[in-house]
C-alpha cells in the first residue's frame, strides 16, 4: 500500500524492530516485559515440530514395512533351502547314515545355520548338525507338545524363541528318489529339520533404523532454515502491525505500515493504514473543534467574567442604595418620632387627650416603618454578607428560641415540643436562629383560639438530605395563597381579615436563609387543622447523629 512521501514506515524485508518486543509507553501504562521467546522462533518451532513428527511416522511405517519383508523373505529363503537339501538327499536312493552324516556336515559353515538334522519317520534323529545355540534342544521340546509332534511335518515355516533370540524353523519330508513330485508313488525316509537365526535380518533391520535416523536428523536440520523462512514470512509481518499499533497508541498518528503482499496480511495492511488515516482525520477535526470550543469557552469566560462584574457592581449598588434609602428614611422618621415625643413631653399638661393619642400613634407608625426598613436591609444582605461558619447545635438552639417565647406560649396556652434530636450543623448561628425564630413566631401569630395549641419541631432523614419540619396546630393556609406565601410583602387572606401584626418578609428571609445552604422550602397546610413548614439541607452541612439517622 503506498503511502505519502515522509511517512514513517517499515519495509518488509529485514528484522522486526526492537519495539516490537519491548517499548517504552506512555506515564500510567506499566511497561511491557521483553519477551522470552519470540513469534518467530515459536513458528520455528511448531513447523519443525510438525515436520519430525511427520518424518517419524513415516519412518516408523518404513521400518515395519521392511521388517514384515525381510521376515517374510528370511521365512521363503529357509523354506527353498530346507527342500533343497531334500531333494539332494532322497536323490541318492538308499541312503546309509554315514552318507547323510557327511552331507549334512557340509553344512556347518553356513552362516546363521542354528541345526540341520535328519530323522527318521518317528522322528528319531539319525544324522545332522546342531550348533551350540541349544535351538534343536529347543526344538524337541516344541515337538513333544502333543499336537506340535505332527505340525514339523506340514513344510510350514515357524518361529523359535529361545532367550531373546528368534530362528525360523522349518521340517519338510525327504522321499526316497528326490522330491515326492518326481514319482507317482515315493516312499517317506525321513524329514529333515533346518532352522535359520534371525540375527541377518535383525542386523539389516538395525542397519535401516540407523540409515532412516540419520536420514530423519538431515531432513530435519536441513528444513530448520526453510522452516525460519516461512515462520519469518508469516510472522514479521504481523510484529509489524503490532509495533504499529502500540505506536499509534502512543500518540504517533502519522505512523504506517508497508507490507507488500497480495494475500490476508497485505489486506490486514491495508485496513490498518486505513484505519491510522481515519483516526488521524478524526483527531484533527477534534484538535479543530477544541481549538473552537476553546476560543469559545474563554470568549464566554470574558463575558461571564464582564456579567459577574456587572452583578457585583450592581450588588454593590443596591446595598449602596438600601444603606441610602434606611439612612434618608430612617432620618426623617427619627425626627418625626421625635418631634413627636417633644409635643406630648411639653404639651402633655394642655393638649388634649384624642391630639396626645395621635401623636402616640404616630410614634407607633415611626416604629413599624423604622423595623420595616430594617427587616429589608436584613433581608438583601442575607445572600450578599455571609456570616462565619460555626459548628452550632440545633437542638440546643431551638430550645433557646423556644425560651423567648415562653411568654407567648404561657398567655396563649401554646404546647411546645421537640419531637426528635436534632443534629448539629455547620452553618451561621444568627442565620439560622432567624429562620426558626421567624418559624415559630408565624406558629403563634396564626393560633387558634379554640382546639388544641401546639407547636412542633421534628427531623427525620430522607436520602441524602436532613429535613426539619416546624408544625403548628393553628388556622391553616387557604391553598389559593400557597403560591405566594414565601414572596415580600405576600400574606395569607386569613392574616388581612383577622389583622394579624406582621410585614410578610419573615418567610422570605426564611427561604433565602435556607437555599444559601442548597435547601429548599416548602408548606403543607389545610384550614382549620393546621401548618407545617418543611426545609431541607443536605446531609454535607451534618454531623449526623445516631438519632438522626435513625
Amino acid at each position: 500500500m503506498d503511502t505519502n512521501e515522509g511517512t514513517p514506515t517499515i519495509e518488509e524485508s529485514g528484522n522486526a524492530p526492537e519495539s516490537t518486543v519491548a517499548k517504552s509507553t506512555p506515564a500510567g501504562r506499566p511497561a511491557r516485559r521483553r519477551a522470552r521467546i519470540t513469534l518467530p522462533v515459536k513458528t520455528t518451532i511448531g513447523l519443525l515440530t510438525l515436520l519430525m513428527g511427520a518424518v517419524v511416522l513415516c519412518g516408523m511405517i518404513f521400518l515395519g514395512i521392511t521388517g514384515k519383508i525381510l521376515r517374510e523373505n528370511k521365512q521363503m529363503q529357509i523354506s527353498q533351502y530346507a527342500y533343497g537339501i531334500a531333494a539332494t538327499l532322497g536323490h541318492g536312493g538308499n541312503l546309509r547314515p554315514e552318507e547323510i552324516k557327511q552331507q549334512l556336515a557340509a553344512l556347518e559353515k553356513t552362516p546363521y545355520l542354528d541345526f540341520a538334522v535328519f530323522t527318521d519317520s518317528t522322528l528319531n534323529e539319525v544324522a545332522g548338525f546342531h550348533g551350540p545355540s541349544g535351538a534343536w534342544e529347543a526344538y524337541q521340546q516344541e515337538m513333544g507338545r502333543g499336537e506340535n509332534r505332527t505340525a514339523g511335518r506340514t513344510g510350514k515355516v515357524s518361529e523359535l524363541l529361545r532367550g531373546g533370540k528368534t530362528s525360523f524353523v522349518v521340517s519338510v519330508p525327504v522321499f526316497q528318489g528326490g522330491t515326492y513330485a518326481e514319482k507317482n508313488h515315493p516312499s517317506l525316509i525321513g524329514y529333515l529339520h533346518v532352522a535359520l537365526s534371525n540375527e541377518g535380518a535383525a542386523a539389516q533391520l538395525r542397519f535401516l533404523q540407523g540409515f532412516v535416523l540419520l536420514t530423519c536428523m538431515g531432513v530435519v536440520l536441513a528444513a530448520v532454515p526453510i522452516a525460519g523462512m516461512i515462520a519469518r514470512h508469516i510472522t514479521v509481518p504481523i510484529q509489524r502491525l503490532a509495533h504499529g499499533a502500540h505506536t499509534l497508541a502512543e500518540g504517533d498518528l502519522s505512523h504506517r505500515v508497508v507490507i507488500r503482499r497480495s494475500d490476508e496480511l497485505g489486506e490486514l495492511a491495508e485496513a490498518f493504514n486505513s484505519m491510522a488515516d481515519t483516526v488521524q482525520s478524526q483527531q484533527e477535526d477534534i484538535r479543530q473543534i477544541n481549538a473552537g470550543l476553546e476560543q469559545k469557552v474563554q470568549q464566554r469566560t470574558a463575558e461571564l467574567e464582564k456579567v459577574n462584574q456587572r452583578l457585583t457592581g450592581e450588588i454593590a449598588e443596591k446595598e449602596d442604595f438600601l444603606r441610602a434609602v434606611s439612612h434618608d428614611l430612617n432620618a426623617p422618621l427619627r425626627n418625626i418620632a421625635g418631634m413627636a415625643s417633644m409635643l406630648i413631653i411639653k404639651y402633655q399638661e394642655t393638649m388634649e387627650k384624642d391630639a396626645l393619642q395621635r401623636l402616640e400613634r404616630i410614634q407607633k407608625n415611626v416604629q413599624v416603618e423604622s423595623e420595616l426598613i430594617n427587616e429589608l436591609l436584613e433581608l438583601s444582605r442575607i445572600k450578599t454578607r455571609r456570616e462565619k461558619i460555626d459548628r452550632v447545635d440545633l437542638h440546643e438552639l431551638v430550645t433557646s428560641v423556644a425560651e423567648q417565647f415562653s411568654s407567648d406560649f404561657e398567655t396563649r396556652k401554646i404546647t411546645f415540643r421537640l419531637l426528635s434530636h436534632l443534629p448539629v450543623m455547620q452553618c451561621e448561628r444568627a442565620r439560622m436562629r432567624q429562620a426558626f425564630q421567624n418559624l415559630i413566631d408565624n406558629g403563634v401569630k396564626y393560633m387558634r383560639e379554640d382546639g388544641p395549641r401546639e407547636i412542633t419541631v421534628g427531623c427525620r432523614w430522607e436520602n441524602d438530605e436532613v429535613v426539619i419540619s416546624v408544625t403548628d396546630s393553628g388556622m391553616g393556609i387557604a391553598d389559593e395563597d400557597k403560591p405566594n406565601l414565601f414572596h415580600v410583602f405576600r400574606r395569607a387572606k386569613s392574616a388581612s381579615i383577622m389583622k394579624i401584626p406582621g410585614k410578610g418578609v419573615g418567610l422570605a428571609s426564611v427561604k433565602s436563609i435556607i437555599e444559601n445552604y442548597h435547601g429548599r422550602l416548602w408548606v403543607d397546610s389545610t384550614q382549620g387543622v393546621g401548618t407545617t413548614f418543611h426545609f431541607s439541607i443536605p446531609t454535607t452541612h451534618f454531623e449526623i447523629s445516631k438519632e438522626v439517622a435513625a
